[in-house]
């Protein structure tokens, strides 16, 4: 066949040859597209799955302040959220929130204070 096309055996087989390796190439070429989409799709479904899991807290404490705020500052106390890692105290005054060690004495005290206050007032209701 090939001498009817005044190609030698040599050049057929190299045209075959390069054939061959370009074909190879665009199926590799198209496999590899598919792997990276299918992996996209997997990691996409995953990370849905985990946040439906576990939800993201707003506001967690990573460091805490050491100082001592001054309680007539306090605007109010909340304690972080149970899905955060460490567990804290975010304080917010008239001007920004700190992040208090819940451990601390004095934000013990204030927290203790605050709450018998809320109950003396709903005691008089």
């Amino acid at each position: 066949m090939w001498c009817r096309l005044g190609l030698s055996q040599t050049s057929a087989t190299a045209r075959y040859q390069s054939l061959k390796i370009s074909f190879r190439s665009e199926t590799m070429r198209a496999s590899s597209m598919c792997l990276v989409f299918g992996l996209v799709l997997l990691m996409a479904q995953t990370s849905a799955q985990s946040q439906a899991a576990a939800p993201i807290p707003e506001k967690c404490c990573f460091n805490f302040i050491d100082f001592q705020i001054p309680t007539n500052k306090i605007v109010s106390a909340v304690k972080t959220d149970s899905h955060c890692l460490v567990p804290g105290i975010v304080v917010t005054t008239p001007r920004t929130e700190f992040c208090v060690d819940p451990a601390e004495d004095w934000i013990k005290a204030w927290i203790k204070r605050y709450m018998e206050e809320k109950a003396a007032q709903e005691n008089k209701k």
